[in-house]
């Protein structure tokens, strides 16, 4: 990474497990076992034994399932099964993982280990599964970016393209697969854009360096990053004090023209149409920092399977 402007270390940060909230987190697995089991989200204790198919095959004793990778991955998500299984009341299912969440795991191995009454694993199978396979995609989508620009000491950042009601544990799955986490939400950075400074009638370069200057003044201490979507917008959000500048749109060439002109003043961030297929080159041109979307919206579930053994 480059030398160090004000606040770069809070472009730094990756959010861990404890980072999230579990109130949120747990609504969410209620909501996905309700869908899948036909319960309410009060009425969770239990809910597996409305699993029609498992009561038709009368299963009585004990099972074991091994959660086996079925392609190269980067897990993530592991720390929600046992959370699946204590909203849902299985008290003797048990759960006992081979790996962490951000381990690189090669195909064929052994994720971990579920056991307990046949009938409970089978009715939490659906669920357990789809978390993780979405946030195991999402980290292994990750990796392949970070490999790709890490090498040029550059970071990548997440965005606010998230799943509704999903962003946290999104967000996390992403800094599992290396990435740096951008903000949450509207409430934890300053972020001004093109729409913020269009309802101000800001029209020129003269208005902006401004505008910046008073909106600087007004929030000592709140680190500002100001979105640009011309050249010629750089000098003055720099003068005016700004940390932050994300560079939007820019070609690989205007990147490479801002950080020359930059001097390592503030945080500079390309983003915009950056993919797998071109973010490399922007990485070339040596921003702090790429951000992009595609790791959370364009990547696929990993396939996990479960392996069925009577214990």
């Amino acid at each position: 990474m480059n030398s160090s402007p004000v606040y770069l270390d809070l472009f730094q940060r990756r959010l861990g497990w404890n980072d999230l909230n579990t109130e949120h987190t747990a609504a969410l697995i209620k909501s996905a076992i309700a869908e899948d089991l036909g319960c309410t989200v009060d009425s969770m204790n239990r809910s597996w034994e409305k699993d029609l198919t498992s009561n038709t095959c009368r299963f009585t004793g004990q099972g074991k399932a091994i959660l086996r990778a079925r392609e190269d991955l980067v897990v993530c998500g592991l720390p929600l099964i046992p959370m699946i299984i204590q909203v849902v009341g299985c008290e003797d299912l048990s759960f006992s993982a081979n790996a962490a969440d951000g381990d690189y795991l090669p195909v064929h191995s052994i994720i971990g280990t579920l056991i307990g009454e046949s009938h409970q694993i089978l009715a939490l199978e659906r669920t357990i599964l789809n978390f993780v396979q979405k946030l195991s995609g999402i980290a292994t989508d990750t990796k392949k970016f970070v490999d790709l620009v890490s090498p040029h000491n550059v970071g990548l950042l997440d965005t606010r393209k998230t799943t509704p009601g999903y962003r946290m544990l999104e967000k996390y799955a992403c800094s599992k697969g290396g990435s740096f986490n951008h903000r949450t939400g509207l409430f934890d950075r300053i972020l001004i854009k093109d729409n913020h400074l269009a309802s101000q009638c800001i029209e020129n370069t003269s208005e902006l360096a401004l505008y910046l200057t008073r909106v600087k003044a007004e929030n000592p201490g709140v680190p500002i990053e100001l979105e640009i979507d011309h050249p010629e917008q750089l000098m003055p959000a720099i003068q005016s004090g700004v940390d932050a500048v994300l560079l939007d749109n820019f070609e690989p060439d205007q990147v490479k023209q801002a950080v020359h002109l930059n001097q390592n003043r503030v945080i500079l961030e390309a983003s915009g149409k950056i993919n797998i297929d071109n973010i490399e080159t922007y990485a070339r041109e040596n921003p702090h920092f790429i951000s992009t979307g595609a790791p959370v919206h364009r990547s696929k579930w990993i396939d996990i399977g479960l392996d069925w053994k009577f214990a």
